[in-house]
């Protein structure tokens, strides 16, 4: 069977306006963990970024060692550092842990702000960002991109005793 690249196209496009909308509706859930509760990423979010993205990557791929001229080299130089920069800027598991809120990530060393050093906790967006600063210049931001934003502003007011700037 022959796929036509249009249909192909319309449907990709079609997955790429549901995931979006699909995210946006999600909320997700917070993990109780031995440590506290732990704010990850949604399901949704990460769906595509271990099985979308690297599926576009070998599209991109195929489409090269198919089509009759080769890119420069710079194209495929820059595709890949763009992936790589992107995967490392995957947002990490937020964890409200008895004595501090840390932020793990996967390719980045983690943060942690202990609870009396948070200067301030700011929210925008409508509360899609709320951002954590401690005294010590880190700053722990909890996006869109996480889940239960509602019950992480509670949480982390009821624990450091500061409410949310909006």
């Amino acid at each position: 069977m022959h796929l036509d690249p249009s249909l192909l196209r319309a449907i990709s496009l079609g997955l790429i306006v549901v995931i979006f909308i699909g995210t946006r509706f999600t909320t997700g859930s917070v993990t109780q963990t031995p440590d506290g509760p732990a704010f990850g990423i949604k399901p949704v979010i990460l769906l595509t970024r271990v099985v979308i993205v690297p599926v576009l990557i070998a599209l991109v791929i195929y489409s090269w060692k198919t089509s009759n001229r080769l890119p420069p080299i710079w194209v495929p130089v820059l595709f890949f550092a763009v992936a790589i920069f992107l995967a490392a800027q995957m947002p990490g598991t937020i964890a409200l842990t008895p004595t501090a809120v840390t932020q793990h990530f996967w390719f980045r060393p983690s943060k942690r702000i202990l609870y009396n050093e948070v200067m301030a906790i700011q929210a925008s967006q409508a509360g899609r960002f709320t951002r954590v600063l401690g005294d010590n210049r880190v700053k722990i931001t909890h996006t869109s991109n996480h889940c239960a934003a509602q019950e992480f502003q509670q949480e982390i007011e009821r624990r450091t005793g500061k409410r949310i700037i909006a």
